[in-house]
């Protein structure tokens, strides 16, 4: 399936405060429409059930935000911070999300629908129990981030790092892993049934199964040359 791509006004409105708007959407209700916000810094701001449309982010800063229940639709992000944040139910539909770093971002039971990430840093990220449709992870680093319990449909990885994700309860059947780091990932058995690996990842998965792999020829000892007659 084809992923949506965001749809952004030529015309977006500048030289607001996103801090304003926020608190003033969060207060009244409103949906903040059609902005650019370029290196704009919010500190732990605490906002629920905002939506938030047709926006622009370049080079901005979100630390020790709460964003419960933010909907971010039709935005793009590029060269952002969204690190160690609590977005918790929470969803991105048709967005983009560029050269931003959403380490240890917290996405819990939220919704990732028709969004690109691309050469993104997502260590430590928490997607546990999200709704995630039509995403594309290319050339992030997911080391130690949480997919657990969730929903994946018509989604992919596309060279990224997957070491020790976790990725128990949560099917990947169906995707191709190739190219893709799997090194120490978390599964209880069947959540990769169903996808593409090469053989070096599969001598990789069939370990972290417990299962020794031996060349053929080391199955029974050598036995020694027989000595000539004398």
């Amino acid at each position: 399936m084809k992923r949506q791509k965001p749809e952004i006004s030529m015309s977006l409105k500048q030289n607001a405060s996103m801090l304003d708007l926020l608190i003033e959407a969060d207060v009244n209700h409103n949906v903040v429409y059609g902005y650019y916000f370029d290196g704009e810094n919010l500190q732990c701001l605490n906002i629920n059930d905002v939506e938030i449309s047709g926006c622009v982010f370049m080079n901005c800063r979100f630390q020790e935000c709460v964003f419960e229940g933010v909907s971010f639709i039709n935005c793009y992000f590029k060269n952002c911070e969204l690190s160690f944040n609590h977005f918790r139910q929470s969803s991105f539909t048709f967005c983009e999300i560029v050269e931003s770093r959403l380490t240890g971002l917290n996405l819990s039971q939220g919704v990732l629908n028709n969004v690109l990430i691309r050469t993104s840093d997502c260590r430590l990220v928490n997607f546990s129990q999200a709704k995630i449709t039509v995403t594309k992870f290319v050339g992030c680093n997911l080391h130690s981030g949480a997919i657990d319990k969730a929903r994946m449909k018509d989604s992919e990885f596309v060279q990224c790092d997957l070491t020790e994700m976790n990725i128990s309860g949560t099917s990947l059947a169906g995707m191709n892993l190739r190219g893709n780091r799997l090194k120490n990932i978390i599964f209880s058995g069947g959540e990769l049934e169903g996808t593409t690996v090469d053989p070096a990842q599969a001598i990789t998965i069939v370990r972290l199964l417990g299962i020794k792999v031996e060349n053929s020829n080391s199955a029974s000892p050598a036995r020694p040359p027989r000595r000539p007659n004398q």
